[in-house]
């Protein structure tokens, strides 16, 4: 997140291609480091107060990311946490172990389900010819040498017959006029004849039982996917935990091995925790400009606008996708409208966004006696409420990333489940209007999407774009506003108070 949040800082603070169009403006006395050295316990409390210090002053606080590095020396942590995760490692298998089967049976009723799906679309479309083929190849051919493949040596047009006689005479079974209509034998004729009642009559039969078992199916697969669903929340967790404790996993981890106060030597443990945290900052006015007031929605400038979702989020060189390139327009509109209900404030374009890294390092020495080293990296930017999406949106990302990663473990192929009535209702629906008009919408829409691509290189290498973000809905003097009026307000009503005032009345600096 720090990277991103850097980027967003070069283009949207002072000098910044995109000032206007977004703001991501950190002051310098904002950038702070804390560094307490206390009594075992007294570091974590410091943490938590402050963790609860925000939430009271009205910040929303989430959790980024977390790492954990034990010496060996530690005997009683060290066994202690080896022993968890040993005891992880075994739970983890074993509903690993329970999950396969549920996906192997999964997996089995969604071939199952594609299959009757074809048979529900060859009968309520009216496909004769597939009918009568799926007839010949699974249905008659068990008939031995009776089948109409078993006798092709004898008449070798007779399943071509067979299929036209479906095309002009489907219900017909009068030998002497089906012999008239395709000028074959009598001999022929009675033979297609006989097929042609079986097939009506297994159709017949068989047609209204297609929809019955394909619900069914569906029922069992929904069934399925709820216990994966289970395992999978129950599965979570663990994993986490799992991951905390895997030593050296993450890059984060790695940071403690080049720390002086982590020796393998010692007994010595580190935790790193990063978190993030917001609240809006309330306008000391309503700016004039392009203000753009939206009708369909409760914010009065949209943070979800063409800008910020063709640049912060799925430009491929500064926006989100360039770090997490499986992203793409419907993940971004489904976590966008969450992000939008859960964390953002109607009407507030501009929030104050912390971030803090807490590094916790305890000590024991040869003399038994144990300190707590705690080291409080913080960060505070002034933000729009669209430079906020973005960074938020990153936040969903890293929980998505988590769950593909407990989905690959769970061999989940990640299928959607379906409804009974109404989703078969909806497959033939769909069926129904396939055609033209989709192939006429996906050729306006990349031609849309060409001309706003040319059009995006040629004002760039014009400069327009960079002339025209200066007429974006969001702060863009910077000298004037933002460093006069915003600024100040984030350090003397948010940062000293919230931040520095906290940390060292806990840690008791000064008393």
């Amino acid at each position: 997140m720090a990277e991103f949040i850097d980027d967003l800082e070069k283009y949207g603070s002072k000098g910044g291609k995109y000032l206007g169009r977004f703001v991501c403006a950190a002051p310098f006395e904002t950038r702070t480091e804390f560094n307490f050295t206390l009594p075992k316990g007294k570091g974590t409390d410091l943490w938590v107060g402050f963790l609860i210090n925000l939430e009271k002053k009205g910040y929303t606080v989430q959790k980024v990311s977390e790492s954990l590095e034990i010496s060996p020396v530690d005997v009683g942590y060290y066994n202690l946490t080896q022993k968890q995760k040993e005891e992880m490692e075994a739970r983890i298998k074993q509903g690993l172990a329970s999950v396969a089967n549920a996906v192997s049976d999964y997996e089995l009723l969604a071939h199952d389900r594609r299959k009757y799906e074809e048979l529900l679309k060859m009968l309520e479309t009216g496909d004769e010819h597939s009918l009568r083929a799926t007839f010949i190849d699974e249905v008659d051919i068990n008939t031995g040498p009776n089948s109409i493949k078993g006798m092709v040596v004898r008449w070798p047009t007779i399943i071509a017959d067979f299929m036209t006689l479906g095309e002009k005479m489907p219900e017909e079974t009068d030998v002497n006029k089906i012999k008239d209509e395709l000028k074959i034998s009598k001999a022929e004729a009675v033979i297609l004849s006989t097929k042609q009642r079986l097939y009506n009559n297994w159709k017949q039969i068989f047609g209204p039982e297609v929809r019955g078992r394909l619900e069914r199916i569906i029922a069992q697969q929904n069934s399925r996917k709820k216990t994966i669903e289970e395992y999978k929340n129950w599965l979570k967790p663990l994993i986490a935990r799992y991951k905390l404790y895997k030593e050296g996993l993450s890059e984060t981890a790695k940071e403690t091995l080049i720390s002086p106060y982590h020796s393998p030597a010692q007994a010595v443990s580190t935790n790193i925790i990063s978190i993030c945290a917001w609240q809006p900052v309330v306008e000391i006015e309503l700016r004039g400009g392009t203000f753009e007031m939206k009708e369909d929605t409760k914010f009065g400038i949209e943070p979800y606008d063409r800008f910020t979702k063709e640049k912060l989020i799925l430009d491929k060189k500064i926006g989100l996708k360039s770090r997490y390139p499986w992203i793409n327009e419907e993940w971004v509109d489904k976590s966008v409208a969450e992000i939008k209900k859960e964390w953002l404030k109607e009407n507030r374009l501009y929030y104050v966004f912390l971030q803090v890294k807490n590094t916790r390092v305890v000590l024991k020495s040869a003399t038994g006696s144990e300190i707590e080293d705690i080291t409080l990296n913080t960060k505070n930017w002034f933000v729009s409420q669209n430079a906020l999406l973005a960074l938020l949106l990153e936040l969903k990302a890293k929980q998505e990333e988590f769950d593909r990663e407990i989905n690959q473990l769970l061999g989940i192929t990640g299928e959607e489940g379906l409804k009974l009535e109404e989703e078969v209702d909806k497959i033939i629906e769909k069926w129904k209007k396939e055609g033209k008009e989709k192939k006429k919408e996906n050729l306006i829409k990349k031609k849309i999407s060409k001309f706003k691509e040319v059009f995006s290189k040629i004002s760039e290498s014009l400069g327009l774009e960079s002339a025209f973000s200066r007429l974006g809905p969001y702060e863009h003097d910077f000298d004037d506003r933002i460093t006069s009026i915003y600024l100040p307000t984030l350090a003397i009503d948010f940062y000293r108070p919230h931040v520095v005032g906290y940390l060292l009345e806990a840690a008791g600096v000064g008393k």
